[in-house]
C-alpha cells in the first residue's frame, strides 16, 4: 500500500495516516517466495485454524454469497487443520487457470498486481495468535486477535479469498483488476510519478471496498445452499469480512439496527475510488452492489476513473 503523500491526496475522502502502521511488506527484491512446509505445521497452529473456522462457519453459511459457498464445496479446505497449498492450487488451476503462490506476507503493489495479472494469488502460511505471528511482530504492536488482524494470514488468504477463484466470472474479474494495476504501475502513458501513485490508490480503494469489504444485495435463491436462511438484506462477498468474525458480526448488527457503528451505503464506483480506508480498524462503512454481475460490469465500463490525468 502506497503511503507517501503527494499533491493529489487532497482529492481523497476518509484519509487515515495510520492505515499501514506496523505491517511488514515484501517487495520484488525481498525473499518473498516462502514454500509451505506442511509437515512442520504444529498442533497448536492447527488448533488455531480449527477455532477460527468453527467460529465463523455458521456466519459463512448464513450470510456469505453463493459464489463463495459453491467454491467452498469444491475445495479441500479442512475444518480442523491447515489447508495444504499443493492440494488446492491444481484444482483452481484446472477450474479458472489461477494458481497459489506461497509468500512471506503482505506484498507491495507492484508485486501483488504483477502476480494477479498472471492469474497468481499470493498466500501465506502464518496464522494469527500463533508463536510465529507473535515473533514476526515482537517489536511492533498491531492488532492480533482471533476475530480480527490487519495482517493477511493463512486464514484470510485461503478461507477468505480462495473459494471465489473457483468461480469463472469472479476469477476473470480479479484478473482484470490485476492487469489494470500492472498497467498503471508500468506507466506506459508516461504520467508523472505522483499521478501514477494517485491512480494506483484509486484502484486500491476500489479493491478494498469491493472484493475485500463489499456487500451484495441478498439473493433469496442462495438460501437453497444454506443451513439457515439469511435474515439481513445483504450477502457478504468481501474476503476481509468473511475471514473476520468481528467484522461479520458488525455488519449483522448494523444491518439489524442493533448497532450504528458503521454505515451501509449503496454502491457508487465514483465515490468508492475516492474513499480511502484503514487496515487497522473495523470498517466504518460498507458498499452494497446490486449483484456480482453489476460489479463486474461497473469495473469494465469505468476504467477511465483509474486514468486520472491531473
Amino acid at each position: 500500500m502506497l503511503k507517501n503523500k503527494n499533491k493529489f491526496d487532497k482529492l481523497f475522502k476518509n484519509v487515515s495516516p495510520t492505515s499501514m502502521s506496523g505491517i511488514q511488506i515484501f517487495g520484488i527484491h525481498d525473499k518473498y517466495i516462502k514454500p509451505q512446509k506442511y509437515n512442520d505445521v504444529t498442533n497448536l497452529e492447527n488448533g488455531i485454524w480449527e477455532d477460527l473456522f468453527i467460529n465463523v462457519l455458521p456466519l459463512i453459511d448464513q450470510y456469505v454469497c453463493k459464489e463463495y459457498l459453491l467454491g467452498m464445496r469444491t475445495l479441500p479446505i479442512p475444518q480442523d487443520r491447515f489447508p495444504e497449498f499443493d492440494a488446492i492450487s491444481p484444482l483452481i488451476k484446472n477450474s479458472t487457470d489461477w494458481q497459489l503462490v506461497p509468500v512471506s506476507g503482505f506484498l507491495t503493489e507492484e508485486l501483488f498486481f504483477d502476480l494477479n495479472a498472471n492469474r497468481k494469488f499470493p498466500v501465506t502460511d502464518i496464522i494469527r495468535k500463533s508463536p510465529r505471528f507473535e515473533e514476526k511482530y515482537s517489536d511492533i504492536k498491531i492488532q492480533n486477535e482471533q476475530g480480527y488482524t490487519p495482517e493477511p494470514d493463512i486464514f484470510h488468504d485461503i478461507q477468505g479469498h480462495i473459494p471465489f477463484l473457483m468461480n469463472r466470472p469472479y476469477a476473470d474479474f480479479m484478473h482484470k483488476v490485476g492487469i489494470l494495476g500492472d498497467k498503471i504501475l508500468k506507466n506506459e502513458r508516461g504520467f508523472e510519478k505522483e499521478l501514477v501513485s494517485h491512480n494506483l490508490r484509486r484502484l486500491q480503494n476500489f479493491a478494498w471496498w469491493t472484493y475485500e469489504f463489499g456487500l451484495v444485495k441478498s439473493n433469496p435463491e442462495t438460501n437453497h445452499f444454506r443451513r439457515k436462511e439469511n435474515d439481513i438484506d445483504y450477502d457478504i462477498y468481501g474476503s476481509g469480512i468473511i475471514s473476520s468474525f468481528d467484522e461479520t458480526m458488525n455488519i449483522v448488527k448494523c444491518a439489524k439496527g442493533i448497532s450504528s457503528k458503521s454505515k451501509i451505503i449503496s454502491y457508487d464506483i465514483e465515490e468508492i475510488v475516492m474513499t480511502s480506508f484503514n487496515y487497522s480498524e473495523i470498517q466504518d462503512r460498507y458498499y452494497v452492489v446490486e449483484s456480482m454481475e453489476t460489479l463486474y460490469k461497473s469495473f469494465e465500463e469505468n476504467e477511465d476513473l483509474f486514468w486520472f490525468e491531473g
